[in-house]
């Protein structure tokens, strides 16, 4: 099974159009990297979206900022919101909320760690 997840051009979908999130994916990359201009995630197929990913992924980082700043999507719609927030966003919030002298919270969802990174961020200037 792992040979078909290797090989997004042998998918059963790889020619339908790529998801929502692999196109947001792909413009974050590709502008992370410096190459928007010569990328457009609309003419690509799940399989063409995918690979590309992975060639965004492993091409060096041209704009430290670009992958910084909000979510790419509103947290609000996230499938997986309410599953324990991450190590690295609790981490976020830890080093956040003890520059802003608040008390770090033991566990939150991705949700709500999302909002208070972006809360802590606006409190800190960090």
């Amino acid at each position: 099974m792992s040979n078909q997840l290797d090989n997004p051009s042998q998918w059963a979908t790889g020619a339908d159009p790529p998801t929502s999130k692999q196109k947001a994916f792909i413009s974050t990359l590709a502008s992370s990297k410096g190459v928007s201009d010569q990328v457009n995630p609309d003419q690509m197929n799940k399989s063409e979206a995918s690979s590309k990913i992975e060639e965004l992924k492993n091409q060096p980082t041209q704009n430290a900022d670009a992958g910084a700043g909000q979510p790419i999507q509103n947290p609000d719609t996230w499938t997986t919101g309410d599953d324990k927030a991450t190590g690295k966003q609790m981490g976020y919030v830890a080093v956040m909320a003890r520059k802003a002298g608040e008390s770090v919270p033991e566990s939150m969802g991705k949700t709500d760690a999302s909002k208070k990174i972006e809360e802590l961020k606006e409190k800190t200037g960090m």
